[in-house]
Protein backbone atom coordinates (compact mmCIF):
# COMPACT_ATOMS: atom_id res chain seq x y z
CA UNK A 1 0.00 0.00 0.00
CA UNK A 2 2.77 2.17 0.51
CA UNK A 3 4.54 1.79 -2.17
CA UNK A 4 2.17 3.22 -4.52
CA UNK A 5 2.30 7.04 -3.09
CA UNK A 6 5.76 6.37 -3.49
CA UNK A 7 5.72 5.15 -7.25
CA UNK A 8 3.87 7.87 -8.42
CA UNK A 9 5.51 10.59 -6.56
CA UNK A 10 8.55 9.15 -8.37
CA UNK A 11 6.96 8.65 -12.08
CA UNK A 12 5.86 12.26 -11.96
CA UNK A 13 9.56 13.61 -10.73
CA UNK A 14 11.14 11.70 -13.08
CA UNK A 15 7.96 12.53 -15.56
CA UNK A 16 8.62 16.48 -15.30
CA UNK A 17 12.33 16.23 -16.32
CA UNK A 18 11.17 13.88 -19.39
CA UNK A 19 8.60 16.92 -20.40
CA UNK A 20 10.89 19.12 -20.59
CA UNK A 21 10.86 21.07 -24.00
CA UNK A 22 13.22 20.86 -26.52
CA UNK A 23 13.29 24.63 -28.75
CA UNK A 24 14.23 23.49 -32.14
CA UNK A 25 14.39 27.00 -33.56
CA UNK A 26 15.24 29.79 -31.74
CA UNK A 27 12.20 31.97 -32.15
CA UNK A 28 10.57 29.14 -30.25
CA UNK A 29 12.60 29.28 -27.43
CA UNK A 30 12.07 32.79 -26.95
CA UNK A 31 8.42 32.65 -27.58
CA UNK A 32 8.20 30.10 -24.72
CA UNK A 33 10.49 32.00 -22.68
CA UNK A 34 8.55 35.21 -22.87
CA UNK A 35 5.05 33.88 -23.18
CA UNK A 36 5.01 33.89 -19.14
CA UNK A 37 5.27 37.79 -18.94
CA UNK A 38 2.08 38.13 -21.23
CA UNK A 39 -0.27 35.37 -19.09
CA UNK A 40 1.81 35.30 -15.69
CA UNK A 41 2.30 31.33 -16.22
CA UNK A 42 5.82 31.37 -14.32
CA UNK A 43 7.26 28.10 -13.84
CA UNK A 44 9.09 27.19 -10.73
CA UNK A 45 12.15 26.57 -12.53
CA UNK A 46 13.44 27.86 -15.77
CA UNK A 47 16.39 25.94 -15.85
CA UNK A 48 14.53 24.25 -19.46
CA UNK A 49 15.63 27.89 -20.94
CA UNK A 50 19.19 28.29 -19.87
CA UNK A 51 22.37 26.72 -20.68
CA UNK A 52 24.39 24.43 -18.52
CA UNK A 53 26.84 27.63 -18.47
CA UNK A 54 23.66 30.21 -17.83
CA UNK A 55 22.48 27.85 -15.55
CA UNK A 56 26.18 27.42 -13.27
CA UNK A 57 26.03 30.99 -12.73
CA UNK A 58 22.34 31.09 -11.56
CA UNK A 59 23.11 28.03 -8.96
CA UNK A 60 26.47 29.61 -8.03
CA UNK A 61 24.74 32.83 -7.22
CA UNK A 62 22.10 31.12 -5.09
CA UNK A 63 24.37 28.92 -3.24
CA UNK A 64 27.09 32.07 -2.68
CA UNK A 65 24.30 34.67 -1.39
CA UNK A 66 23.98 34.89 2.01
CA UNK A 67 20.50 34.10 3.15
CA UNK A 68 18.14 36.98 3.32
CA UNK A 69 20.51 38.81 1.03
CA UNK A 70 19.81 40.05 -2.74
CA UNK A 71 21.77 38.32 -5.05
CA UNK A 72 23.79 39.10 -7.91
CA UNK A 73 20.27 40.47 -9.88
CA UNK A 74 18.32 43.42 -8.50
CA UNK A 75 16.31 43.42 -11.63
CA UNK A 76 14.80 41.16 -14.29
CA UNK A 77 17.30 41.14 -17.38
CA UNK A 78 14.35 39.77 -19.38
CA UNK A 79 12.75 43.09 -19.21
CA UNK A 80 15.55 45.50 -18.17
CA UNK A 81 13.45 46.12 -14.99
CA UNK A 82 12.27 45.42 -12.26
CA UNK A 83 8.54 45.56 -12.68
CA UNK A 84 7.48 44.70 -16.65
CA UNK A 85 4.22 45.73 -18.68
CA UNK A 86 5.77 44.30 -22.25
CA UNK A 87 4.03 45.80 -25.47
CA UNK A 88 5.36 45.83 -28.81
CA UNK A 89 7.20 42.34 -28.60
CA UNK A 90 8.90 41.52 -31.31
CA UNK A 91 12.15 38.45 -31.67
CA UNK A 92 14.14 39.43 -35.00
CA UNK A 93 15.74 36.98 -37.23
CA UNK A 94 17.74 34.52 -35.79
CA UNK A 95 21.93 34.12 -36.82
CA UNK A 96 22.58 30.65 -36.48
CA UNK A 97 26.58 29.77 -37.08
CA UNK A 98 26.38 25.77 -35.86
CA UNK A 99 25.44 25.17 -32.33
CA UNK A 100 25.36 29.02 -32.04
CA UNK A 101 22.86 31.94 -32.24
CA UNK A 102 21.68 35.06 -31.50
CA UNK A 103 18.59 37.23 -32.00
CA UNK A 104 17.27 40.41 -30.75
CA UNK A 105 14.24 40.82 -28.78
CA UNK A 106 12.58 43.98 -28.97
CA UNK A 107 9.90 45.45 -26.75
CA UNK A 108 8.08 48.23 -24.68
CA UNK A 109 8.20 48.21 -21.29
CA UNK A 110 5.90 51.00 -19.45
CA UNK A 111 6.50 52.53 -23.09
CA UNK A 112 10.40 52.58 -22.75
CA UNK A 113 11.70 51.01 -25.67
CA UNK A 114 13.86 48.07 -24.93
CA UNK A 115 16.47 45.83 -27.27
CA UNK A 116 18.51 42.93 -25.70
CA UNK A 117 20.18 40.45 -27.68
CA UNK A 118 20.42 36.53 -26.68
CA UNK A 119 23.60 34.74 -27.12
CA UNK A 120 22.16 31.01 -27.73
CA UNK A 121 23.33 27.24 -27.87
CA UNK A 122 22.24 24.16 -29.00
CA UNK A 123 22.05 21.61 -26.31
CA UNK A 124 20.34 18.31 -25.38
CA UNK A 125 19.03 18.54 -28.44
CA UNK A 126 17.58 22.01 -28.36
CA UNK A 127 17.98 25.62 -27.76
CA UNK A 128 19.15 27.85 -24.67
CA UNK A 129 19.70 30.92 -23.52
CA UNK A 130 23.36 31.19 -23.06
CA UNK A 131 23.46 35.12 -22.17
CA UNK A 132 21.51 38.63 -22.68
CA UNK A 133 22.99 41.39 -23.63
CA UNK A 134 21.61 45.10 -23.12
CA UNK A 135 23.09 47.79 -25.15
CA UNK A 136 20.45 50.10 -23.86
CA UNK A 137 22.16 53.55 -23.34
CA UNK A 138 20.94 53.89 -19.35
CA UNK A 139 21.23 50.58 -18.09
CA UNK A 140 24.20 48.35 -20.55
CA UNK A 141 24.88 45.18 -19.31
CA UNK A 142 25.91 41.19 -20.66
CA UNK A 143 24.45 39.01 -17.85
CA UNK A 144 27.06 36.43 -17.89
CA UNK A 145 29.40 39.60 -16.27
CA UNK A 146 26.97 40.89 -13.68
CA UNK A 147 27.51 36.81 -12.28
CA UNK A 148 30.93 37.46 -12.71
CA UNK A 149 31.27 40.74 -11.10
CA UNK A 150 28.98 39.63 -7.86
CA UNK A 151 31.35 36.69 -7.88
CA UNK A 152 34.39 38.86 -7.79
CA UNK A 153 35.95 37.75 -10.93
CA UNK A 154 35.51 41.03 -12.15
CA UNK A 155 37.66 44.04 -11.49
Amino acid sequence: MRLAPLAAGLFLAFAGSAFAQSFTEPADLLEAFYKPYFDGSFPDDESQFRSTELQALYDNDAETTPEGEMGALSFDPYVDGQDFEITDFEIGAAGIAGDYSSADVTFKNFGESRSLMFEMVREDGGWKIDDVVSNNPDNPYRLSEIFAEAAGEVE
